[in-house]
């Protein structure tokens, strides 16, 4: 997830994207149920995550190296997750009372220890095939990232969740459901100044009201757009929304100020991401223990989720200087 030159305004959206995926686990881990609905935003920070993804996927005015990807793909994301994954093995089957430590590193074998970044990392391998396929025509690439949004759209109409889950290994389902995310993020970076017409205030505050009335009716009529397990009453409704989205914030991002926490925190969501279920079960036990539960009322979510950024910020930081001594 590591970019080669860092371009700020990325690492400031990626920055709220995962702090949004905190916000989520804190919620679930501490109300025993998410409190604002998935559809509001969750969907979006996991859509915008592999927009960029496509939109850093390589420098279009350079040559594009399929070995060079994979290299990278196999040092910035397999490794961290073997080894991550491994290590709090042990400690999350202590946390969750689950002795069966087979099941644990089965789970990490079959890329379900962390969907996100097992997606990511298949998603980015079958990008790079597509690309080399295609021989780069953007037209071409996104008729087989349509396709392959199709074929899961499909897939999902047609089988049971219970059996498309047993399929799941390595998360390719939701993988290849993102492709298209990948392809409109590439996209974006390919058409260069025709990208940054979408990102001029007047466009920004017209799709900052659309969305809000497509928000509305997403949430009245009750769809479900969740990425894992894959379960989504309208896959039109999700790509639109999931497009939008990311224009939306990355829009945005451009025209604020530096944010160097929001952007530390981006330049470093890769570690944020396997941490990102453990520190908010432990907080929101620890909330509770002290005396502050969820009684309905929103107000402690938020000195729980500062507790719980703080506290994975102070973990990662911790990664980070480890990382760098062995660099």
């Amino acid at each position: 997830m590591a970019a080669v030159s860092r371009i700020a305004w990325v690492d400031t959206a990626r920055g709220f994207c995962m702090m949004a995926i905190l916000l989520f686990h804190s919620e679930n881990y501490y109300a025993g149920e998410e409190i604002l609905p998935y559809p509001l935003y969750v969907d979006n920070a996991v859509a915008t995550f592999f927009f960029l993804s496509g939109y850093l996927f390589y420098d279009p005015k350079k040559a594009f190296s399929v070995r060079h990807k994979l290299v990278s793909v196999l040092k910035g994301m397999l490794i961290p997750y073997l080894l991550f994954t491994t290590a709090i093995a042990f400690p999350k089957a202590f946390v969750h009372d689950d002795t069966s430590l087979a099941d644990t590193f089965s789970l990490i074998l079959t890329g379900h220890a962390s969907w996100f970044i097992a997606a990511l990392m298949v998603a980015e391998v079958l990008f790079c095939g597509l690309l080399r396929l295609s021989r780069g025509k953007l037209f071409v690439l996104g008729a087989f990232c349509a396709l392959s949004y199709i074929f899961i759209a499909l897939l999902s109409h047609f089988v049971s969740l219970e059996t498309r889950e047993w399929w799941n290994f390595w998360c390719w389902q939701n993988a290849c459901m993102n492709l298209i995310f990948i392809y409109f993020g590439h996209v974006c970076r390919c058409s260069g100044e025709f990208f940054h017409r979408f990102h001029r205030t007047s466009f920004i505050i017209l799709l900052f009201i659309f969305i809000i009335f497509y928000k509305y009716m997403i949430l009245e009529s009750g769809w479900m757009l969740t990425m894992q397990p894959i379960h989504v009453d309208s896959f039109t409704v999700l790509l639109a929304d999931g497009l939008l989205g990311s224009l939306l914030l990355t829009g945005i991002c451009r025209r604020l100020p530096s944010l160097p926490m929001i952007e530390w925190t981006g330049r470093n969501s890769l570690f944020y991401y396997f941490i990102c279920g453990g520190v908010p079960l432990l907080v929101s036990r620890t909330f509770i223990m002290v005396g502050i539960p969820y009684t309905g009322s929103y107000l402690p979510v938020i000195p729980l989720f500062l507790t719980v950024y703080a506290v994975a910020s102070a973990i990662v930081w911790c990664i980070v200087k480890v990382k760098d001594t062995f660099q």
